[in-house]
């Protein structure tokens, strides 16, 4: 009498064998579902051991199938080998692989937010005391246009391949303004005095936190931010006096 697992087996066998034989996307979901459940224990294996406590399962998961679906691709099941002992290592693979992808993303995320959030409080405090309505709005506004300039400096394309920014270039009326912007600002940039100039190509082009351009150049953290802030209104007014730009807000 056939046992449960021995039909098991058996329904395994002619699908792996219908599926090495015409690669039909049909039967290789088929083969998805049968070792789903296997893929899963492996996921849920590497993610009780997790070190990151905000990443979810489904994550773990995702990556598990991943491995699944390219172990299936690859593996050969005429040459006798247990599906799951080939795939094992590859599933582990791919989620340790996808992990550590997942991390570096999340740390550049929290490092860029750390960034912004930094750049708001080197650009939020007044050059003079807010006493009226009009000088809240004056402030606000010289606020945002500050952001503004930060951002079309980020978004210059100055540290991408000359493949990338071609890729990504908007072409439309809106993105060609902008690129002309951008380039204006980046002539602008070289004629800063050098340690102003110094600290808008660290944090903008090369990515670095106000800390780290501190050590490099032996000042306060408090300085640079300053220096910051600074660079930043000399491009506005730079900028306001020589387009026709409304930078007032």
């Amino acid at each position: 009498m056939t046992t449960g697992t021995d039909q098991d087996t058996g329904a395994a066998a002619r699908l792996w064998s219908a599926y090495g034989a015409s690669r039909d996307a049909g039967l290789r979901e088929q083969l998805v579902s049968l070792y789903l459940p296997f893929a899963r224990i492996m996921a849920a294996k590497l993610y009780a051991v997790r070190t990151h406590a905000n990443v979810e399962f489904d994550d773990y998961l995702q990556y598990a199938r991943v491995g699944l679906l390219e172990s299936i691709e690859r593996f050969d099941a005429g040459r006798g080998y247990k599906f799951e002992t080939y795939a094992a290592s590859r599933i582990n693979g791919a989620i340790l692989s996808g992990m550590e992808v997942y991390s570096e993303v999340h740390e550049q995320v929290a490092a860029r937010r750390r960034a912004v959030q930094a750049r708001v409080a080197a650009l939020a405090e007044p050059e003079r005391p807010v006493a009226s309505p009009a000088d809240l709005f004056s402030y606000l506004a010289e606020l945002a246009v500050g952001l503004a300039v930060g951002f079309a400096l980020e978004h210059s394309g100055m540290y991408q391949s000359a493949e990338q920014e071609a890729h990504y270039r908007d072409y439309t009326y809106a993105g060609v303004e902008l690129k002309q912007l951008q380039e204006r600002i980046k002539a602008l940039l070289e004629e800063l005095p050098g340690k102003h100039r110094q600290v808008v190509n660290g944090h903008y082009l090369q990515q670095l936190p106000f800390h780290e351009i501190a050590e490099t150049m032996q000042l306060t953290r408090g300085r640079i931010a300053q220096l910051h802030k600074e660079a930043l209104l000399k491009l506005r007014e730079a900028l306001r006096s020589t387009r026709d730009l409304d930078w007032s807000g």
